[in-house]
């Protein structure tokens, strides 16, 4: 039987950033503009109230908060990438019409489309979510084989599941 759709991938900071983006993505975006409204507050308390160490002290606290927040993506990705297995390994998927198959110097396996929990689409990645907690992302750049826009009709045929842009 031969392969639909055939991809490499190895882990890399632009693929887990596209896995936190898909996965956290608004809730991030939504509290950097939070913290920027926040921040416009504070800076016209600030005027308000005259330069006070109490308007101060808010002003500092709600920069943090933004600085916090808005980095936040990046640190998450960081995180999953050390926690990576695999890192050094260029991971082969096959994409059949039973199952996936991986494939890489060290191990082969097979994951049931039915343990795919969601998958996003990016405009550079395909990050996908499985019911054991795990994740990964290829870039469409990445595949070999198949047609990379017919790729989420493929995933809802196989998974009765829509492709979710994020």
């Amino acid at each position: 039987m031969e392969p639909k759709f055939i991809a490499q991938a190895k882990p890399t900071m632009a693929g887990m950033r596209a896995l936190v983006h898909a996965a956290y993505g608004r809730r991030l975006r939504s509290r950097v503009i939070a913290s920027a409204l926040v921040a416009a507050l504070a800076v016209g308390f600030l005027f308000w109230s005259g330069v006070k160490p109490f308007s101060l002290v808010i002003l500092a606290l709600a920069c943090a908060f933004l600085w916090f927040f808005a980095r936040a993506e990046g640190r998450m990705a960081q995180k999953l990438l050390a926690a990576s297995p695999n890192q050094a390994l260029v991971t082969e998927f096959r994409f059949m019409d039973d199952a996936l198959y991986t494939i890489n110097s060290e191990e082969e396996g097979k994951t049931e489309y039915s343990a795919i929990v969601r998958v996003w689409e990016t405009k550079a990645f395909f990050a996908f979510y499985l019911a054991d907690g795990s994740a990964f992302a290829i870039p469409k750049s990445g595949f070999a084989r198949g047609d990379v826009a017919r790729f989420g009709g493929f995933m809802k045929k196989v998974t009765g599941k829509e492709t979710v842009e994020a």
